[in-house]
This record gives structure tokens, C-alpha cells and sequence, in this order.
């Protein structure tokens, strides 16, 4: 993939969910070094609020999370009417390994699966591609 197009995502509204801050920073700069604009959102409830204020092209979420966790998160986002979000595309980004965790995010409502951490070429990519970008072709 080639990523040679700084206004990748540009105009792309990316909810990212993630408990831990760290690791919440690092997703967003790298997205935002792509010209997303990026909510933040450390926990899975707060993640909801987001999604009933915004209208939002992309969710990329942490899986192992208290209270809430992940799936539970993007299960209840699918439970959304439409016109709510419950069609967002949405990215686990996880330290589980893939397989079962794989496997069980994607029946859960998750369209991609990324293990942390994750190379910043592929978050990238991974995020275009489930909004429908084509990287060759940046244009929306």
C-alpha cells in the first residue's frame, strides 16, 4: 500500500475508543497525520455519547476494556437504527492475538481485525479501506 498521500483520509470523521491513553494518542496522531479528524473517547460509554452527537465515518476500537468491553461496544452500535450510525465501519485494534479474538470481533460487528501494535502503514490502510478509499486513488 502506498501512502504517499498526506490528505489520505482527509474529511474522514474516525471515533477512536480506547481505554488506555497511551495507546489512544499513538492511534490518533497517526491518524490525524493523515488529515483525519479524530474523536477520542477512553472508555466504551463515553464512545456512545460520541456516536449520538456525531455522525462519524469510522470506528476503530480497543477490545479489552472495563466495564464495557469492545464487542459489547460494537454490539450495541449495530443495535443503533441507521440513520444513529449502526452502518459505521469499525476496526478492532486489539493485543489479543488473532484467531479466537479474531473470529469473535468480527461476528460481534467488526468489519477488520488489528493486533497492537500495529504498523502504521496498515492502521492507515485498514482505516481507507473500510471507508471505501482506494489508496491509488485518493479521491472519495
Amino acid at each position: 500500500m502506498q501512502t504517499e498521500d498526506l490528505a489520505l483520509l482527509s474529511g474522514l470523521k474516525v471515533l477512536i475508543v480506547d481505554d488506555e491513553p497511551g495507546a489512544l494518542d499513538v492511534t490518533k496522531r497517526m491518524l490525524s497525520f493523515y488529515q483525519a479528524n479524530v474523536i477520542v473517547c477512553l472508555s466504551a460509554a463515553e464512545g456512545l455519547k460520541q456516536l449520538q452527537a456525531h455522525r462519524l465515518d469510522v470506528i476503530v476500537s480497543d477490545i479489552i476494556m472495563p466495564h464495557i468491553d469492545g464487542y459489547q461496544f460494537i454490539q450495541a452500535v449495530r443495535n443503533f437504527s441507521p440513520d444513529k450510525g449502526s452502518d459505521i465501519p469499525a476496526v478492532a485494534l486489539s493485543v489479543l492475538s488473532e484467531g479466537e479474538a479474531q473470529v469473535k470481533a468480527i461476528d460481534a460487528g467488526f468489519q477488520k481485525y488489528l493486533c497492537k501494535p500495529v504498523r502504521f502503514a496498515t492502521l492507515i490502510g485498514t482505516v481507507a479501506g473500510v471507508a471505501g478509499i482506494d489508496p491509488g486513488n485518493a479521491r472519495r
